[in-house]
């Protein structure tokens, strides 16, 4: 493979990954928002974003629904992507998570037929960790943690949009992301 097409996929995961971050702030519990991305043949296929069922009350507006510290109120991102994407089109494909899949979602993501896993960061209150590994496995299914720096992540998007021809470049000027501390 050419450099310059290492390159050019290094953009589509990029863009696939920052897309789906994008999605997890319409998550409605406050304790994760997290999203999923579905990516099949260098196309996105669907979304889905942690919420609660339609027409029921949020997280974020009622309060969580505990069961041994992991919040089972709502849909979890990656049943959401299941269910926006056409189910044909899950058949081998990858699912982006944007943090530690569940053993409920792995099971779901493995029975529509996805066919690699990526997930980004740690959430120390997914239930079940070494089980997901292990029917990954048995599916020969790709179950892949990432190590991230969002702002190493969105500092290459917007490096890349103030590219000439790109977003940032036409408006003529470049961002940068600075790293502070939150108040929890």
């Amino acid at each position: 493979m050419t450099k310059k097409r290492q390159e050019r996929d290094a953009m589509f995961q990029l863009a696939f990954l920052v897309s789906t971050a994008a999605h997890s702030i319409l998550g409605t519990c406050d304790r994760l928002r997290t999203a999923c991305g579905i990516v099949q043949k260098k196309r996105l296929r669907g979304f889905g974003f942690n919420g609660s069922v339609s027409g029921l009350p949020h997280c974020d507006d009622v309060g969580h629904l505990l069961e041994e510290g992991h919040c089972v109120a709502t849909i979890h991102g990656e049943d959401n992507a299941i269910l926006n994407t056409d189910p044909a089109l899950l058949i081998g494909a990858q699912a982006i998570v944007t943090a530690t899949p569940c053993v409920n979602c792995i099971k779901r993501l493995l029975q529509a037929g996805i066919g690699r896993v990526d997930f980004y960061g740690e959430y120390s209150n997914s239930l079940g960790r070494t089980k997901t590994a292990a029917m990954a496995r048995a599916k020969k299914v790709p179950l892949v943690q990432h190590t991230v720096d969002w702002a190493d992540v969105f500092q290459r998007l917007f490096d890349l949009l103030a590219r000439k021809g790109g977003i940032l470049h036409i408006a003529g000027y470049r961002l940068r992301v600075t790293k502070e501390p939150m108040d929890r």
